[in-house]
């Protein structure tokens, strides 16, 4: 189905009364898109050998997505969502649509909190090498406001909506850390175990904000 055939068929099951319609999307993907916005909402619906995925989006960030076999679902899902159907509301009329604990944090204003739980309940449940780390920087009343992540590295951005890392802190032996130079001076800027690198942190922190 073309991008313009598609559009078509979905505006057709929202009816031409309605003030939002689909428009062709642009993506790079040989599949065709129609996209459904309004305000700070949209939705994209591709589909794909008569199923219809759909990915809803709020605030330039994916909040669920969704695959069904119904035109009728997939076109009315994308409408309530955009007149501001909530995402616990919007999978209760149309249980395909999925969505992660994070995503509905995000919509509850809560994401910084729930990354802080989840990240402290898999340190806490796994061997982990950050665990002494997480857990003190957890406790600290300053750093629990910035946005956590964890991989291959425990870093902080400025909150949930931020692209960039404030700081990275690597793991150079057990219960040891190290946290490297920015840009030109990517040397060792300071190493320690994680009550010496949480004092480092917060003074960092502290500084990089007050300028």
């Amino acid at each position: 189905m073309s991008e313009e055939d598609l559009v078509r068929a979905l505006d057709n099951e929202l009816g031409h009364s309605l003030p939002h319609r689909f428009s062709v999307g642009s993506v790079s993907v040989a599949t065709g898109v129609a996209v459904l916005s309004h305000g700070d909402r949209f939705v994209n619906v591709f589909e794909n050998d008569g199923s219809f995925l759909l990915s809803f989006h709020w605030r330039g960030r994916q909040q669920a997505h969704g695959m069904t076999s119904e035109i009728s679902a997939a076109a009315d899902s994308a409408r309530r969502w955009v007149e501001g159907a909530s995402l616990e509301n919007l999978a209760v009329a149309y249980p395909f649509v999925k969505f992660s604990g994070l995503q509905l944090a995000y919509e509850r204003g809560t994401a910084v909190e729930f990354q802080w739980a989840a990240l402290l309940d898999l340190v806490k449940e796994e061997e982990q090498t950050f665990r002494d780390l997480v857990v003190l920087a957890s406790n600290n009343d300053f750093l629990k406001q910035f946005f956590p992540h964890l991989g291959h590295r425990f870093a902080l951005s400025f909150d949930e909506y931020s692209d960039g890392i404030l700081v990275a802190v690597f793991v150079r032996r057990p219960g040891w850390f190290v946290i490297f130079g920015d840009g030109d001076d990517d040397g060792v800027r300071f190493e320690g175990d994680a009550p010496r690198i949480v004092d480092y942190l917060v003074a960092r922190l502290r500084d990089q904000i007050s300028r």
